[in-house]
């Protein structure tokens, strides 16, 4: 066997091994999220719910009225968008129609002097909502259970050390086959990783589909304006909180995210700017490559000529890749429905091979129509031809 071989034989193995430890940690970590909610504080904290807009997705006045029909009373809404020509603003402005005695405030502007435009418009929302003694900053493709404000503020205040709660997220696809692989990517690869990485150390980052920070510890970190330049301001939201010594807790409330991409360019070009993110923000993600299953066990049987031995390995990891993600899918994200899209993981994770080594080419991304090169601190700058 040559040295090739060795490798995608250990490749193989070392992906079995991650399927096994990933469903593991998931069982886990969802057994722990069926407990009951924590008790509030007996005042409790007003909030204020921060939503960044770009753009009308098929499923953006859904998301934003999961919001708005929270069984939460102290809570107020924000929405921001560039400007009025947004068509999401549209929406915000139907929903403060429909909800007349909800606290929505339409924000229109950014900061000025952002690089990062989603963190302008959160600045000049988080300005406006002078009296929150807590912030929720939440994707516009996110929505939520009923309980969610609830549940994610009582975690956030059962203990004086935790400045941060960020949400796990699962996601539905819009239909067509490049929102479907997104889908996969989060369902299959992103939140397990999540889970097994959250079993094996404290978490010390947060995730843009929810985020809860107290006030005062965003104050102690400097504002949202220590963002204004940074392409991976949720990861560092979560980073800075823990250098300073609060604890970010991983929350049981699950939120559903919202996968719309189009054609399998879009698919493409978002995955490659996660890849390219990662890489500059934690690179120890390099490491992923290990877990790519049928990646390996076709440059397995290529490098074997084919033989026996490795279509059994191969037939071995295709069914473990399979057999995970559905389970995944269904028992541990609750998305029964979608339980039947489990075989195009296989499909799926040989492009993201692609995309992995594609990320190594260069540090530029595309992110709402412009191009950014990463620099060495997880800043970004726009990138000229």
């Amino acid at each position: 066997m040559n040295a090739l071989a060795i490798v995608a034989a250990l490749g193989t193995g070392v992906s079995l091994l991650y399927y096994g430890a990933a469903t593991l940690a998931a069982l886990r970590l969802r057994r722990a999220a069926a407990g009951p909610i924590p008790a509030l504080p007996k005042i409790v904290p007003r909030v204020a719910v921060l939503k960044p807009l770009r753009g009308r997705g098929k499923a953006l006045a859904e998301n934003l009225t999961s919001y708005l029909e929270n069984d939460y009373t102290r809570s107020e809404f924000y929405f921001a968008v560039s400007d009025y020509e947004d068509p999401a603003a549209e929406v915000a402005v139907a929903l403060r129609t429909q909800y007349q005695f909800a606290p929505i405030t339409l924000v229109v502007g950014e900061e000025p002097g952002c690089v990062n435009r989603k963190v302008g418009k959160l600045i000049r929302m988080a300005e406006r909502a002078r009296r929150a003694e807590i912030f929720i900053l939440s994707d516009a493709d996110i929505g939520v259970t009923r309980d969610h404000l609830r549940r994610v503020v009582a975690e956030l205040t059962t203990d004086e050390s935790i400045g941060v709660v960020t949400c796990l997220y699962r996601a539905r696809p819009v239909g067509t086959l490049a929102s479907r692989l997104e889908a996969l990517f989060v369902n299959t690869d992103f939140a397990p990783q999540v889970m097994l990485s959250t079993a094996l150390e404290p978490v010390r980052y947060a995730l843009g589909a929810t985020i809860a920070i107290k006030r005062a510890a965003l104050d102690q970190l400097g504002g949202l304006q220590r963002l204004k330049d940074l392409l991976a301001d949720d990861f560092y939201l979560g980073k800075f909180a823990a250098d300073a010594g609060y604890q970010v807790h991983l929350s049981d409330s699950l939120v559903t995210t919202s996968c719309e991409e189009r054609h399998l360019a879009d698919f493409w070009r978002h995955q490659l700017r996660w890849a390219r993110t990662y890489r500059t923000t934690r690179p120890a993600s390099l490491a992923t490559i290990l877990v790519h299953g049928p990646s390996w066990a076709l440059l397995f049987l290529l490098t074997t000529g084919f033989s026996l031995f490795a279509w059994v390995a191969a037939a071995v990891v295709l069914a473990a890749r399979i057999a995970m993600a559905r389970w995944m899918i269904t028992r541990i994200l609750g998305l029964r429905d979608l339980g039947r899209e489990a075989w195009l993981v296989v499909l799926k994770d040989l492009i993201l091979t692609g995309i992995w080594f594609a990320s190594l080419a260069s540090n530029q991304v595309e992110w709402g129509g412009r191009r950014f090169r990463i620099l060495a601190d997880g800043a970004m700058r726009e990138a000229h031809d």
